[in-house]
């Protein structure tokens, strides 16, 4: 989709032996993905050139945390498996904890997530979503240190505040820092599982893949 999100898949490939080929959205189409507008912008610059591809792989993760169009776009055009990275990451936080919250970016995800989690019944296992007020691409361009320290403040409102005992991180630009955030929440005394919402999307998939293969 993004940068971004190509840098996020990057790392699976250390994963499994099962390659992993990335999308990168063209230069027309938004450079980050920062509200319901610009979901559809991107989605509709990128659906034409993902339909010649799609009898090359098994199956395909849209990696943009939120209920992007694309996940349906494609759908409509191939039975083959398609996980949106958000999904994925409700699916596991509903397995793994009773409350979960989500980290986001700008504060316009706020309010787009909550519709989204009401939409898919989830409301009652949600504890709360925070916004860092870090962009997509500022999480490229800001330091670690700010972007740590944004992060851990929402996580640890979201747990120690909400009730969470799961944290999902709402962005795919976010992958990558499960662990940090684990140690953040260690330090404020706080527990609480992380779930990285691209590695949440692979292991979706990958089940998909392998029961249609079984």
């Amino acid at each position: 989709m993004t940068s971004i999100a190509a840098n996020a898949l990057h790392g699976l490939n250390s994963l499994s032996l099962t390659q992993i080929d990335q999308f990168t959205a063209p230069s027309s189409a938004p450079a980050e993905i920062t509200s319901f507008t610009t979901e559809v912008l991107s989605a509709a610059v990128c659906i034409n050139q993902l339909i010649s591809l799609l009898d090359q792989y098994d199956g395909f993760i849209v990696a943009c945390f939120s209920d992007h169009p694309l996940v349906e776009m494609l759908r409509e055009h191939t039975d083959k498996p398609v996980v949106g990275i958000m999904q994925a990451s409700l699916i596991h936080a509903t397995l793994l904890g009773n409350r979960f919250g989500i980290v986001t970016t700008n504060k316009e995800w706020e309010f787009l997530l909550n519709k989204s989690i009401h939409n898919m019944a989830l409301d009652h296992r949600c504890g709360g979503i925070k916004a860092t007020n870090i962009s997509p691409v500022g999480l490229e361009l800001a330091g670690k240190d700010v972007i740590n320290v944004a992060m851990s403040e929402a996580a640890g409102e979201l747990v120690k505040n909400n009730g969470c005992d799961i944290i999902i991180l709402g962005c795919a630009g976010m992958s990558g820092l499960k662990e940090t955030m684990q140690q953040a929440c260690l330090t404020m005394g706080l527990k609480a599982s992380i779930i990285d919402p691209v590695v949440a999307g692979y292991e979706v998939l990958s089940g998909l893949i392998g029961a249609q293969k079984a």
